[in-house]
């Protein structure tokens, strides 16, 4: 399992590869289309078993590619990797597990404002995790839609972002070996809130620093190339 920690090595060395390419902010627009993101984060969640909720703590380490679809609508592709591990379950506690994510995210983003606009955005995600250990091999899958909305405040080249969030999710652990079991679970809490600040190092580049709480408590930092 992937330490949250190590989640700041890798930005850094991205900050490094950017640093050549950033010169100084003007007020011209933000660009308008594409973007590429990397996106390292840490967060803690509770799954809902049947014999109470757990506390589910993920590592996620992904991609998103952003292309838009119509004035100020942009259609995301997301995947990557992850790392999960479930405090207080027989099976999932007594192992890490690691494997993948894929997803599709729809985003709205108002650009009439100069100082205050408003996003939004509602995604479908798919996870697949698996574990092993001499007690049983485990895999862990969960569908995940997940809502967003609130205002974004722009100055200079500083963004700052807050909203509120939902989300909901449906999975199932299937437990191989001597506890061959299989259980549902769902999201243990809907709802929270999010924060986050962003700076734009040239007008194509940027970096941003998220922070969550409520559903969903932890910190994300992404790194976002536009085109």
């Amino acid at each position: 399992m992937f330490s949250p920690r190590c989640c700041y090595l890798l930005p850094a060395l991205c900050v490094m590869l950017w640093a050549g390419s950033v010169y100084a902010y003007d007020d011209s627009p933000f660009m308008a289309g594409g973007s590429t993101a990397l996106d390292l984060g840490h967060y803690s969640t509770a799954f809902s078993y049947p014999n109470g909720d757990h506390e589910a703590h993920v590592d996620r380490y992904g991609l998103t590619f952003a292309e838009p679809v119509g004035d100020d609508f942009h259609a995301m592709l997301v995947g990557g990797y992850l790392a999960l591990s479930v405090d207080g379950d027989p099976i999932a506690s007594a192992q890490d597990y690691s494997g993948r994510f894929l997803g599709l995210m729809g985003r709205y983003e108002s650009t009439e404002g100069d100082y205050l606009n408003f996003s939004a955005a509602l995604g479908y995600t798919w996870h697949d995790v698996n574990g092993a250990s001499a007690f049983a091999p485990s895999e862990i899958q969960w569908y995940e839609t997940w809502a967003e909305a609130g205002p974004v405040l722009s100055a200079g080249p500083w963004r700052f972002v807050a909203g509120g969030y939902l989300q909901s999710f449906d999975g199932n652990e299937t437990d191989g070996g001597a506890a061959n079991q299989f259980r549902r679970f769902t999201a243990g809490n809907p709802a929270g809130a999010y924060a986050g600040i962003v700076y734009y190092l040239d007008r194509t580049g940027s970096v941003g620093l998220y922070g969550m709480s409520g559903a969903r408590q932890g910190v994300s930092i992404v790194f976002k190339r536009e085109f």
